[in-house]
């Protein structure tokens, strides 16, 4: 089977999955609200993650719908340019090996930095042939997900930001809810890119630009959702990854570059102190996350492709494709890891923990356990996380042994470290005065060349 590099745009990638056996067109009339999620639901938790889903008649618009994109961990590295999440791993692990630097985020630096993993700019791109004389949310196919949802949701935007002063931009992933036909609300965390960006531009009483993206290349939302450090182009790390540079071109109403490729590009701005009531909104923890205040923007222009295809997910209870590109991100991690903490061997999220919420963690013996939970709290990809565990002689990847182990080797008094709401349990403290039990190996192999005079089979 060969490798995917070749894809720039969602529809290459929806012609790549066909031809797999991996996309199911539904011609069967759908509504957007509330159907369409529970049918990918259903999909989503059938084997394997079902096949990505192509909607052709969504009740009330004339445009089709794509979600489950990434719903196995096929579909997830083809989206990167691989046929498995290690190879787009060891393709990272190559390129910070000959960066400059001592830390993961230096080298990671370095490396994006490099040329060849500049984007290509356009003059103009195939996502502004179409441009709504009159810029209108409503046209567009979101979906409402979950009952309880404040309402229609923007769930795979790539949204684009810079600070005041220019430099890189930047491309998150943060939802995005429908108010009305030229309003919608952002919700990022107060940590995020967006965020610092935002603070900067009504800092100085100005309005900030924002670009939001739909489609495009698939690398690139993939890249948009991955925790890089700031001020790193997520576009050269969809490059990296993908094998060739990103095309980009001006949004129509301020410099942000997005995706020449891209199906929709809605632009508008947030003004200094203009918020808008989001949510609840329906959460891959299996409930609602309440209504807040987030920034509200006011949409100035919507341009398109001819005959657009509406991208979107559906975030709810794992297993959901998310949880794919989260496997994916995992092993990506782990290779930066590797640089500023070489004593750690592996690492599993668990779909359970919400990826960054928990991970396991095997490491090298004599590793000191809480000096590296201590560690990772401080900086670094994990520095969030809800639960670390970390242990020694254990296959992270197998959670029952995993806390078989660690559970039965563990002394609260002294294991477990409670920072901030966080909690880490160092397991990697053998019981002092206790043998490891072990079958006899002779006795084991006797077994294993009599088995078959058992008769057990």
């Amino acid at each position: 089977m060969g490798v995917p590099t070749a894809i720039s745009d969602l529809r290459q990638f929806l012609t790549l999955l066909e031809r797999r056996g991996e996309l199911h067109r539904i011609t069967a009339e759908v509504d957007p609200h509330l159907e369409i999620a529970a049918i990918t639901d259903r999909v989503c938790k059938g084997a394997a993650g079902g096949q990505a889903l192509l909607f052709e008649r969504v009740r009330g618009y004339r445009v089709p719908v794509a979600t489950n994109l990434f719903g196995s961990a096929r579909r997830a590295a083809w989206a990167v340019g691989v046929n498995h999440a290690e190879d787009a791993a060891e393709r990272l692990a190559q390129g910070l090996a000959g960066a400059g630097g001592e830390t993961s985020e230096n080298r990671m630096r370095c490396l994006l930095q490099s040329p060849e993993f500049a984007p290509r700019s356009q003059q103009h791109g195939i996502c502004h042939n179409v441009v709504m004389d009159h810029p209108d949310l409503f046209r567009l196919p979101a979906l409402h997900c979950w009952p309880g949802d404040g309402g229609r949701y923007l769930t795979l935007p790539q949204v684009y930001t810079c600070h005041p002063d220019g430099g890189i931009a930047n491309c998150g992933m943060y939802r995005v809810q429908l108010s009305d036909s030229r309003q919608a609300s952002i919700h990022w965390r107060s940590s995020s890119d967006a965020a610092r960006h935002c603070h900067a531009w009504h800092k100085r009483n100005l309005p900030m630009p924002v670009s939001i993206v739909l489609g495009g290349d698939p690398a690139m939302m993939f890249a948009a959702a991955f925790p890089l450090p700031p001020d790193i182009n997520e576009a050269a790390l969809a490059a990296l990854l993908r094998g060739h540079p990103m095309d980009m071109t001006p949004s129509k109403h301020s410099d942000l570059p997005v995706p020449a490729h891209a199906e929709y590009v809605i632009e508008g701005q947030v003004w200094p102190g203009e918020t808008a009531t989001e949510g609840p909104f329906g959460n891959h923890t299996g409930f609602y996350q309440p209504a807040a205040r987030v920034p509200l923007m006011r949409v100035t222009s919507i341009s398109h492709r001819p005959d657009p295809i509406f991208a979107s997910t559906v975030v709810g209870p794992p297993p959901m494709e998310n949880c794919h590109l989260g496997k994916l991100a995992e092993r990506l991690i782990l290779r930066l890891l590797h640089i500023d903490h070489p004593d750690i061997v592996d690492i599993h999220m668990p779909v359970e923990g919400i990826f960054h919420g928990a991970t396991l963690i095997s490491v090298k013996p004599g590793t000191c356990g809480r000096s590296l939970l201590q560690a990772l709290w401080r900086s670094g990809p994990l520095h969030a996380a809800r639960l670390l565990v970390v242990t020694i002689d254990s296959d992270q990847r197998d959670p029952a042994t995993f806390f078989w182990r660690t559970l039965n080797r563990m002394e609260p008094g002294r294991d477990l470290l409670v920072q901030d709401g966080r909690l880490g349990i160092d397991a990697t403290i053998e019981p002092a005065g206790l043998r490891v039990l072990r079958p006899d190996t002779d006795i084991t192999a006797l077994v294993q060349r009599r088995w078959a005079e058992y008769g057990l089979d």
